[in-house]
Parts: C-alpha cells; sequence; structure tokens
C-alpha cells in the first residue's frame, strides 16, 4: 500500500507559514509509527484470540471434504462438533472481549487516527461503536479529518450500512480500459460479487484456483453474473490483478477509489474478500467472507 504521511512542521508556529515533507525518514515519526503498529497487532491478535481453535478445525475439515467427497459425511459430522464446541465457548470469551473494552478503547482514543495511511483505523471500525469513532474523529487533527479515510469513516458513522434483504445499492466503477460498468448486464441475472482479497483465494500458490471456479461456475450457471471488484486506486493495479489471476474474460473492475469507495463505508466490507450474492430482482441475499463454493452451488444458485 502506497503510504503518504504528511505532517505541519515548526512553520505553523510563524503567521501564515506552513511546511509539508516526507516524514517517513524522520526517526521520531517512525517511532510513533512503530508503536502504533505494535498496538494495532495487540488488539488484532486478542481480537483473533476470540476465536475458538475449534472453529479453525472445522473449517479445515470441510475443506478436506471438497476434495474427498468418499469421506465427506463422516468429516462433515466431525466438522459440525467441532463448530458446535467452539459456539459452546463465544459467551466466554466475548465476556473478556468486553472485560478489555475500557483498555482497548484508551490505547485507541491515545493514538487516535494518526495519519491516512500510516494506522489502519478505518479497517479494525467493526471492533468500536459509531459514538466511539465518531469522538476520536473529532478529536483528530484537520488533515487527518480531510483524508480519504477520515472522509470514508466519517461516511461509515453518518450513513446506515446496508445488509441482507435490501435492494443492493449499485456504485460507479470502471474497467481496466476506464469505461463505466454496464448494470444492465446484471438485468435478470444473479450476481455473485467479490470484493477484493484475490490473494486470499489462491489456494496456497495457486493463482489460478479463483479462474477455475468462475469458469465453473460460468458453464454450469449461465444465469449467474461473475463480478470481481478490485479495491486499488490506479489502472495500472487493475490490470495487474487481473493478469496476476488470469481473469481477462470475467468482469473485473474498480471504484479506483481505495480507501473511500461505497462497498467500504456502506457495505462495511473487508478484504477478506468480501462476497455479495445478488439475485436476479437486485436484493442482497447474503453477505460472506470468503466464497463459500458450497453455499454457492447448493443455496445461492437455486433461487428463483
Amino acid at each position: 500500500m502506497k503510504r503518504i504521511a504528511i505532517a505541519l512542521l515548526a512553520g505553523l508556529l510563524l503567521a501564515g507559514s506552513a511546511l509539508a515533507q516526507d516524514l517517513t525518514s524522520n526517526a521520531a515519526y517512525n517511532a510513533r509509527m512503530d508503536s502504533l503498529a505494535r498496538i494495532h497487532f495487540a488488539i488484532t491478535d486478542e481480537w483473533n484470540a476470540t476465536i475458538p481453535p475449534h472453529f479453525m478445525e472445522a473449517m479445515r475439515l470441510e475443506k478436506e471434504a471438497e476434495s474427498h467427497p468418499e469421506h465427506k459425511d463422516s468429516l462433515l459430522a466431525i466438522a459440525a462438533r467441532e463448530r458446535q464446541a467452539g459456539q459452546a465457548l463465544m459467551p466466554a470469551l466475548q465476556q473478556q472481549m468486553d472485560d478489555n473494552q475500557a483498555e482497548r478503547q484508551a490505547l485507541m482514543d491515545k493514538y487516535a487516527l494518526v495519519f491516512e495511511d500510516a494506522f489502519p483505523y478505518f479497517l479494525m471500525r467493526k471492533q468500536f461503536s459509531k459514538d466511539s469513532l465518531s469522538i476520536l474523529l473529532k478529536k483528530s487533527s484537520p488533515e487527518i479529518q480531510r483524508s480519504a479515510r477520515g472522509k470514508a469513516l466519517r461516511k461509515y458513522i453518518k450513513k446506515r450500512q446496508r445488509g441482507e434483504g435490501e435492494p443492493f445499492r449499485k456504485f460507479r466503477c470502471y474497467s481496466v480500459n476506464g469505461e463505466r460498468f454496464d448494470w444492465g448486464l446484471a438485468k435478470g441475472k444473479k450476481v455473485f460479487l467479490i470484493h477484493d482479497g484475490l490473494w486470499c483465494m489462491t489456494h496456497g500458490m495457486d493463482n489460478s484456483a479463483l479462474r477455475k471456479y468462475l469458469k465453473y461456475l460460468s458453464k454450469t450457471a449461465p444465469d449467474c453474473l461473475p463480478l470481481i471488484v478490485v479495491n486499488c486506486g490506479e489502472k495500472e493495479e487493475l490490470l495487474a490483478a487481473i493478469e496476476e489471476y488470469g481473469l481477462q474474460e470475467f468482469c473485473v473492475v474498480s471504484e479506483f477509489n481505495k480507501d473511500n469507495g461505497v462497498l467500504n463505508w456502506l457495505y462495511n466490507d473487508t478484504t477478506t474478500p468480501t462476497c455479495h450474492h445478488i439475485d436476479e430482482h437486485g436484493i442482497l441475499v447474503k453477505t460472506t467472507e470468503g466464497v463459500r463454493q458450497e453455499y454457492i452451488e447448493r443455496d445461492f444458485l437455486q433461487i428463483k
């Protein structure tokens, strides 16, 4: 991710005088960023610790069941028991998170939003209430408030996020040639929208995994339109993603608004990836993190 940090220096102390410089070589700035990184990873580790290992084991077994259909029933049965065991632990783990909320909030309050790309605050928005985020944003500097991520955060706070069962809001996006995507292509079709996180679907080092599945999907379900939305800022980045994952024959677009895209602040998307399953009437029927192949073929494609 391209990082641009802007600081107003001592010139601000002089009437009408300001000077901006790239702080990446400034020792004090780098020390501050290192502190922020440590806090970010500590909070992320704590968040990840609330995911019982039973869920990870269940996911592993479910994946293994796809590769070994002869053992599918027994593997899925064990996976179901693992999920049930994990679910039983969730109340206690959630209480642990609640007990530590004040300490976590104090740390975030202390460091506020910092600079737009220096600390991924917007990406952690789900961990805090909108009231808390609003307070942090108001206390931040004018530069932070005007930054792309600051604007996105303000929209997230003020807007009501849309969810399952509601009409999916069409948004402006473009192809690598700069042509605006025609949503008329989706009329009367189910839309399988994949938002970013393509690197999470490589199945190890196999970058062709997504392309192979989309080709299979296009062949078996011609009434389904796969739409890949890459979160990037430049056409060159979009072209690189298309070439890396072999997606030339599919609809691949971008909002070209890396930190302030509609899908981020209106649908609360993450880069896991987030997948939106939209029926032929334009209703968002389900949002999933990651490509849930079994759900797509068993449930989504069966919607009439």
